[in-house]
């Protein structure tokens, strides 16, 4: 069910009284009389209100807090990307407030982070509906880097999911695989969108595709897990969802060096954390989408024009 927005007017509906007397009378004015303060104050609490910070923010520039929404502190993804904005952010004077959010971005979290003090928020998540409402109904700049949304009304940055899986398989053909697989994660749009672009050019090419899962939660069963059937289907050529996936499952091959095909990921961290296991990978410049990401969102905040800016980096394929 969606949560309703309490809003100054659906307080002076209940309270019988005007906006302007609701406003000023959350705001302590002497004008108005303690029995209306205190009547006012009771019936925003029992609605619900939350007050909207972000004006009074914006109009005074005391707020240099963005916030950054990630799912894990351990993704490769989110710090390489953070790594670059939080570059450009400090030269622009703003920081970051990092918020953990395990699903898509609610309309709680967006208040949380507003009542935080964020001027701004970052999402490397997708973000519900209810959320984009509020954020539309009180101008509070938003952005997912990282992933095309499943909502057209959000600014985004992100690289071509479908281009990566196109190349990943377009390579499995001129490799000469005959069984490819797909290493995925569940059922979240991104990792649906990489796994469906290998799947259909694989198709198109007359080859079939098995599907396996990977869990972050139970990673060693997982990974022993996709090896049996890797063996047992026969699969010559491997997928990965991320590098850092394909990482162990390359490990986890190495150990009894039977398999000879193939394995990519996606997102090239080996280039940009050297300590990261080297393998295989296909992905845009995270770089340059972080401190784009970081640009446009304070662009937003320094003059919020409510416009939707989607901007699709290019990949490439790594050996």
């Amino acid at each position: 069910m969606e949560k309703k927005v309490i809003t100054l007017d659906d307080i002076a509906e209940r309270v019988g009284t005007s906006k302007n007397t609701v406003s000023r009378a959350l705001r302590d004015c002497s004008d108005i009389s303690a029995v209306m303060k205190e009547k006012v104050k009771q019936t925003a609490m029992e609605m619900g209100y939350v007050p909207n910070r972000i004006a009074g923010f914006l109009r005074s520039k005391r707020s240099n807090i963005v916030a950054v929404a990630v799912n894990s502190l351990t993704n490769p993804f989110f710090s390489i990307c953070m790594d670059y904005c939080t570059d450009y952010m400090g030269e622009k004077g703003y920081r970051p407030l990092i918020s953990i959010v395990r699903e898509e971005l609610d309309v709680e979290d967006i208040i949380s982070c507003i009542q935080n003090g964020a001027c701004g928020i970052m999402s490397f998540l997708d973000v519900k509906d209810e959320a984009i409402d509020y954020c539309e109904q009180n101008k509070i700049p938003l952005l997912v880097c990282g992933l095309k949304p499943r909502r057209d009304r959000i600014c985004a940055i992100y690289s071509d999911a479908y281009q990566c899986s196109k190349l990943v398989a377009e390579e499995a053909v001129a490799c000469g695989a005959k069984k490819p697989c797909y290493i995925g994660t569940g059922k979240d749009q991104l990792n649906e969108d990489r796994k469906d672009g290998f799947v259909s050019v694989l198709r198109s090419h007359g080859l079939p595709c098995d599907i396996y899962s990977f869990s972050y939660y139970n990673r060693e069963q997982s990974l022993e897990k996709i090896k049996k059937n890797v063996y047992e289907n026969e699969n010559d050529f491997i997928f990965c969802f991320n590098d850092e996936i394909a990482a162990g499952v390359q490990e986890t091959m190495d150990m009894e060096n039977r398999f000879q095909g193939e394995i990519y990921g996606v997102d090239r961290f080996s280039e940009y954390l050297p300590y990261c296991r080297k393998v295989k990978s296909v992905g845009g410049k995270l770089g340059s989408i972080g401190k784009r990401s970081a640009q446009l969102l304070i662009r937003k905040i320094e003059k919020y024009d409510g416009k939707i800016v989607r901007e699709i980096f290019p990949v490439e394929l790594s050996k």
